[in-house]
C-alpha cells in the first residue's frame, strides 16, 4: 500500500537519486548529452533541497514499507514537474496515487483550472490517461526533449477531485 507524504529538506538526497537514475534510463534517451547533464543538474540533491524549502514547489514522496517508491512535484499549483515511479513498481497504480494527491492539494490552495506538463517521451500516454492533452508537438531546446501537455478542468471536475 502506498504512503503518501509531504518531502522535506533531509529527503532531497532520496528524491535526488531516484529522479536522477530514472532519467538516464527513461529521459536520457532522447536528449542530447549537453540535455541529459541539465536534466541532472537540475535534479541534484543541492537543487531538489531548494526546489523543497521554495513556496511554489511542491514535493510529495510515496512509500511501501519505508522505501521511497515514487515522486511528484508541482510547480506554481499549476505545473506538473516531477512525476517519477521506480520501474519494479511500475504499473501499480502508485503514479495516478500521486497525481491525484498532487492535484487536490493545488485545487484546494489554488483553485487550479489549467495544468502543464513538459512530458518525455516516454510518459506522454500516461499523461493522456490522467486528463492531459497534447498542444504541441515534440520539442527540442538545449537539447532536452519534450511534449508541452495541458489538464483542463471543468468546474464539475475539480469539485469532484477534491472529495
Amino acid at each position: 500500500m502506498l504512503q503518501i507524504r509531504h518531502a522535506e529538506p533531509a529527503d532531497a538526497v532520496a528524491i535526488s537519486t531516484l529522479v536522477q537514475q530514472l532519467t538516464l534510463r527513461y529521459i536520457a534517451p532522447d536528449c542530447s548529452e549537453e540535455g541529459t547533464a541539465l536534466l541532472l543538474k537540475s535534479m541534484s540533491a543541492e537543487a531538489i533541497g531548494g526546489y523543497i524549502q521554495q513556496s511554489h514547489f511542491d514535493y510529495l514522496l510515496g512509500e511501501v514499507d519505508g522505501e521511497l517508491v515514487a515522486v511528484v512535484a508541482t510547480r506554481d499549483n499549476s505545473h506538473l514537474y516531477h512525476l517519477f515511479v521506480v520501474s519494479h513498481c511500475q504499473g501499480r497504480g502508485y503514479a495516478g496515487e500521486l497525481w491525484t494527491a498532487a492535484k487536490t492539494r493545488c485545487l484546494q490552495r489554488a483553485n487550479t483550472r489549467v495544468f502543464t506538463v513538459n512530458a518525455s517521451l516516454a510518459a506522454v500516454a500516461v499523461y493522456q490517461r490522467f486528463g492531459f492533452v497534447v498542444v504541441a508537438g515534440r520539442r527540442e531546446a538545449q537539447g532536452i526533449v519534450d511534449v508541452p501537455m495541458q489538464l483542463l478542468l471543468s468546474d464539475e471536475t475539480a469539485t469532484r477531485a477534491e472529495f
